[in-house]
């Protein structure tokens, strides 16, 4: 059998002999050079199966020989090795998204090394196989889930992979629909925390008269109608996680008592003279520009900086694309599963490519629905492309988004149906459809309530 060739590129001499033993060890033939450069001039001239990088390197980096390499030899695995702490999650995050086939962390351990080696190999004798096995559509759905093999979803899963070994806040961004919530999970299930509680809250779901007594507990007698002591959120996920959802609706007061949360691990239930110790690692998800929050009042600053200690941004559906097909047999299969009874069993090739090209403004979340009412009303065994096609929006009093066909409308009716059916295709993102409409976000608030003033 051909000894595979690594090539192992690194501008440090005593890493370079070191990971050069590590990988003939196991019988691989190697080619070292110490500059991308060099590399570069290797490459051209020798059969090269694998490559291992160091990132940071004088003259041209790793990323960017990772970039010429794509170009040239695209076939060939690319390992790079990074740093550890933030920086290293950002490069390893970064070289994925480039195509990166995985990341070490330096120093690296010599038999995490061996079993990238082997499976970048592996991909390299197998490519269609292993892109099988990736996306089995067989697999048990599940709340941590993260579908998806594109180059965006890859550095979603290595940055979850990185913050999942820390116990430091983490701020999820993303779209409405981007599937921020199962990021958390995941980033909860892969952490020494997995046995413990994971707690989520939508902000925006609780009334502001509610919110201190849910999320951080109250005694009894603390107001009126507390006739039994409640343990807040914070006491329920007390040795586990806790998320919590839309961290831009908090209001001011109840941030600096979080904020106090985080500093120290104290709550104070509400009507209480003392104060108790939790541990809890906190995530905090949002859709909402933030810094923008911070700027205009509304979000404290010093917060921000205390909850983006690891930032991770779920990109929303139209940025990759490429997952569509697998994230349609994943929802296929768990649809199947709530309607036993449905004939459906497949989705077409022509739905597949329909549902490629969609625009998704309710990301994976909208896809999700889409294939569930494709099962629940199907009636053959395979989804066509005349069943994937979103449901027309309807405003509140049930109209479907069209053009009058008997009496012209009003301006104010044109304005009222047009910002109701903006905010549909934005997912209730008033942010996004304030941008899209062109005003002020206060003005699309002013228009909502003048709206419903002139329905009643």
């Amino acid at each position: 059998m051909q000894q595979s060739r690594v090539l192992i590129v690194d501008d440090d001499r005593d890493m370079l002999e070191a990971l050069q033993l590590v990988v003939s060890g196991d019988g691989h033939e190697c080619a070292v050079a110490d500059s991308a450069a060099a590399a570069l001039r290797i490459v051209e001239k020798q059969t090269v199966d694998v490559v291992i990088c160091d990132v940071v390197m004088d003259g041209m980096n790793g990323l960017e020989l990772l970039d010429r390499l794509k170009q040239t030899h695209p076939a060939v695995p690319f390992i790079v090795m990074t740093g550890v702490g933030i920086g290293g999650v950002r490069q390893a995050v970064d070289a994925v998204k480039r195509g990166a086939f995985e990341y070490v962390e330096k120093p690296c351990d010599a038999k995490t090394l061996r079993t990238v080696v082997a499976n970048a190999l592996d991909e390299r004798r197998h490519p269609i196989e292993s892109e099988r096995s990736t996306r089995n559509p067989d697999a048990a759905p599940g709340m941590t889930d993260i579908v998806g093999v594109g180059p965006a979803m890859r550095g979603v899963q290595t940055a979850i992979d990185f913050v999942a070994r820390s116990s430091a806040p983490v701020l999820v961004m993303g779209e409405t629909g981007s599937g921020k919530e199962i990021v958390a999970r995941a980033i909860h299930a892969r952490s020494a925390r997995s046995e413990q509680p994971f707690v989520a809250v939508n902000m925006s779901a609780i009334p502001r008269e509610l919110m201190e007594g849910e999320i951080f507990g109250h005694v009894r007698g603390a107001f009126t109608g507390a006739s039994i002591a409640r343990r807040g959120l914070f006491m329920l996920a007390d040795g586990g996680t806790l998320l919590l959802d839309e961290i831009g609706d908090l209001p001011l007061d109840l941030q600096a008592k979080l904020l106090r949360v985080l500093q120290f691990g104290e709550i104070r239930p509400v009507g209480s003279e003392r104060t108790q110790t939790v541990d809890v690692r906190v995530i905090a998800a949002t859709h909402r520009d933030l810094t923008a929050l911070v700027k205009a009042g509304r979000f404290r600053e010093d917060l921000f900086f205390r909850l983006n200690v690891l930032p991770l941004v779920v990109p929303p559906l139209r940025d990759h694309r490429e997952d569509i097909p697998a994230l349609a047999t994943y929802f296929l299969a768990q649809a199947c599963q709530r309607a036993p009874l449905s004939p459906v069993r497949s989705i077409g090739a022509d739905a597949l490519e329909a549902l490629a090209k969609m625009a998704w403004p309710g990301n994976v979340r909208e896809l999700a629905s889409v294939i569930e009412r494709a099962v629940v009303f199907g009636v053959d065994e395979m989804i066509d492309v005349n069943q994937i096609t979103p449901q027309e929006p309807t405003t509140a009093t049930g109209r479907a988004e069209s053009w009058p066909t008997t009496s012209p409308w009003t301006l104010r009716e044109l304005n009222r149906e047009y910002t109701e059916w903006v905010l549909v295709h934005t997912g209730g993102n008033k942010e996004r459809a304030a941008e899209i409409l062109g005003i002020d976000l206060s003005t699309l608030y002013r228009w909502q309530a003048s709206n419903r003033r002139t329905s009643s």
